[in-house]
């Protein structure tokens, strides 16, 4: 056994790996879990210890899909909005006008948010229009340094798109007409350009920070675009991203499309809410992702959840936490239980979530999705992404099995510890400053 050089012990490990929960020790060398064991932990001279103190010791959370860049709008979904309103006129409206240091900011709020909800790993898809741009570079740069300087397993998606479909033109127009500071042409450039934007991303990315081409819609993507995602995605060993199937419209022939232009099948794809079944099994078959997002869906209103057709169809599933607009939170605890609500009145299948199903979509199936299962698990040779949870606050008691207790009892407040790729993040809920 390699000898640790970080041990966790005295926590209660919840591995979601199919092995019990134990109350041990893990161990830590590099980025990596070298030992999980029961019982007290060995000494290990030298090795940095962290007392979990009869705790919670769970993988960390994934957000397999989020949009940092409207962070600074949280409560605009205070009043029901129709989505091309809240779409051109609250998140466009926002981020055509973000300067890099507004980007930062941005940023900045998302990876605080994430750190103290026990977070390790955000799918963001990135943009503030303009795609290609000098402010659009200078927005991404500023947001590359954020998440480089958070530690966290940051995945940038920038949104590209090369046209608008023709249904949108009368909402374009009067949302461009009531708020000056949306600008539809802000929407959509060149195919080569949004291209080249993408592989400028793809240059940036690096000690921390991964980049996967994104299309923010296919309906908002030509066939030759895709097809250089794609291409772009291939050469950086990487996965496509996109908003697939989330309204009727746009559904139509879309998952077809993408899986033409992926035939690798290395596609993420957000809500899926209008998706068919059949269209979710050829998902399934060529090995995509999912990324359900209750509480911004909910939010939007006029879909039920479609969470029973996606497990059903076979596709591992990970939850969103989506807009910092409409869902102003990085709570994924509050995400695992709005899941099983959405669920449980969806009426979508005879097979209901249960706790144990929203806590494997917020870590190891969550990991799955998007492609990484080395995260999302304790267990030896696992990637050491792990957070420390108090579980002495009133509201853990009587205490309930641990995967009921994570999703119905835990809250932010009580994660004291996050290490990320065995980086200790935070320590006795204080963020520990970059080395």
């Amino acid at each position: 056994m390699t000898a640790p050089t970080l041990v966790v012990e005295n926590g209660v490990l919840v591995t979601l790996d199919g092995g019990r929960v134990q109350t041990g020790w893990l161990g830590i060398a590099g980025d990596r879990i070298v030992a999980l064991a029961e019982g007290p932990a060995p000494a290990t001279p030298g090795a940095r210890r962290i007392d979990a103190r009869g705790g919670y010791v769970r993988p960390g959370f994934v957000s397999a899909h989020q949009h940092s860049m409207d962070a600074l709008l949280p409560g605009s979904a205070a009043r029901a909005r129709a989505f091309p309103d809240w779409l051109f006129g609250v998140y466009y409206a926002e981020v055509l006008a973000h300067t890099p240091e507004r980007a930062a900011a941005a940023a900045r709020r998302t990876a605080a948010g994430l750190l103290r909800a026990g977070v390790t790993t955000v799918v963001d898809c990135w943009g503030v229009g303009d795609a290609g741009s000098a402010r659009s570079r200078e927005c991404l740069a500023a947001t590359v340094e954020v998440a480089r300087a958070s530690g966290l397993r940051w995945v940038l998606a920038p949104m590209t798109a090369d046209r608008l479909p023709h249904a949108w033109a009368a909402d374009l127009a009067r949302v461009a007409a009531a708020d000056p500071r949306f600008r539809p042409d802000g929407l959509t450039t060149s195919t080569d350009t949004a291209l080249e934007f993408t592989a400028h991303a793809l240059d940036a990315a690096g000690h921390g920070v991964t980049v996967w081409p994104c299309a923010e819609l296919p309906e908002m993507a030509s066939d030759e675009l895709l097809r250089g995602l794609a291409a772009l995605a291939a050469r950086s060993d990487g996965w496509v991203t996109t908003h697939l199937s989330a309204s009727p419209e746009g559904a139509r022939g879309a998952v077809d499309r993408i899986l033409a232009a992926l035939p690798s099948g290395r596609v993420l794809g957000a809500h899926l809410t209008h998706a068919e079944p059949a269209e979710l099994a050829r998902l399934a078959r060529a090995g995509a992702g999912a990324a359900h997002c209750p509480s911004s869906t909910m939010l939007g209103g006029g879909a039920p959840s479609a969470l029973g057709r996606i497990r059903e169809a076979g596709l591992p599933v990970g939850l969103g936490l989506d807009n910092g607009s409409v869902n102003g939170t990085a709570d994924m605890v509050l995400e695992m239980r709005h899941a099983l609500m959405f669920d449980r009145v969806a009426g979508t299948t005879d097979r209901r979530a249960c706790a144990e199903t929203a806590l494997d979509m917020a870590t190891r199936e969550g990991a799955v999705a998007i492609g990484r299962p080395d995260l999302g698990v304790l267990r030896v040779g696992a990637t050491a992404d792990l957070v420390v949870v108090d579980t002495s606050g009133e509201h853990w008691w009587p205490r309930a099995d641990p995967a009921a207790a994570m999703v119905f009892q835990e809250r932010p407040g009580d994660v004291t510890d996050v290490v990320v790729g065995g980086r200790v993040l935070v320590s006795a809920r204080e963020p520990v400053p970059a080395q």
